[in-house]
């Protein structure tokens, strides 16, 4: 996973302008899950460039650190912090290596358990997780949709397309999305049912798991409309997940 993000570098940078990657569609449906960081300390894994280690902190939060595998995602994220100082701390580490960096109200991911080579690894992932979270703290993940269907709407309009998506994946098949920046590239992760992220999970201490699909805001349906919305919303390529330690 490193590799591939370390190649592709400065292309992820206006990712978050794609409609589903949009504060309209991810970002909304990840701070529904989330709730409110205001006051608390927070552990940002698979952070990227920082995207949303820097909003955790513009809304409040105390603490607030970053971990990617990538070092060219980190070295993007610090230069950032370099330019616009928030008072943010950045490591490179695999999540299932990762040291123990504190003890956090609530560790986020964005788009991780996927990239998960093993139900082993994806098992080393979440008991890292847990081991940094305080007595009652949060695990919020965004991930790829175990229930996304090959037969439902794939679109580019949202501006990631499922290449060659299998009708029946297999656990820990190779899947490849296409993003649709100004400089398109291509992604590659691991397919992993429902189940085997929820052995994991509770495998690793945590309990009450709770999925949601997509939402998109107020503002996302006033720009673009309900019509525009409604494939990506049947068959959304990403849901969110809240679990409890």
């Amino acid at each position: 996973m490193s590799a591939q993000y370390d190649q592709i570098g400065d292309k992820v940078a206006n990712w978050d302008v794609l409609p589903v990657r949009s504060e309209y569609m991810e970002g909304y449906t990840l701070f529904k899950a989330l709730g409110t960081v205001k006051g608390k300390s927070v552990l940002d894994v698979a952070c990227g460039d920082g995207l949303y280690t820097r909003q955790f902190k513009e809304r409040g939060a105390t603490r607030v650190v970053g971990v990617d595998i990538s070092e060219e995602m980190i070295r993007n994220a610090r230069r950032q912090e370099e330019a616009q100082p928030l008072g943010l701390a950045y490591h490179v580490s695999d999540v299932a290596d990762m040291p123990l960096l504190g003890a956090f109200d609530i560790v986020t991911a964005v788009y991780l358990l996927h990239y998960a080579s093993s139900p082993e690894h994806m098992l080393r992932m979440c008991r890292n997780i847990h081991a940094q979270l305080k007595p009652g703290g949060s695990f919020v993940t965004y991930a790829f949709n175990p229930e996304f269907s090959a037969k439902g709407p794939n679109s580019t309009r949202y501006g990631i397309t499922m290449l060659d998506f299998p009708e029946v994946p297999r656990e820990g098949q190779t899947i490849s999305a296409e993003l649709h920046t100004k400089s398109p590239f291509t992604i590659h992760f691991s397919y992993w049912s429902r189940s085997t992220h929820e052995q994991a999970l509770r495998a690793a201490g945590f309990h009450t798991l709770t999925w949601s699909r997509p939402e998109c805001s107020p503002e996302g349906l006033t720009k673009y409309g309900h019509a525009f919305w409604r494939d990506y919303i049947d068959n959304p390529h990403a849901v969110a997940l809240r679990c409890e330690r």
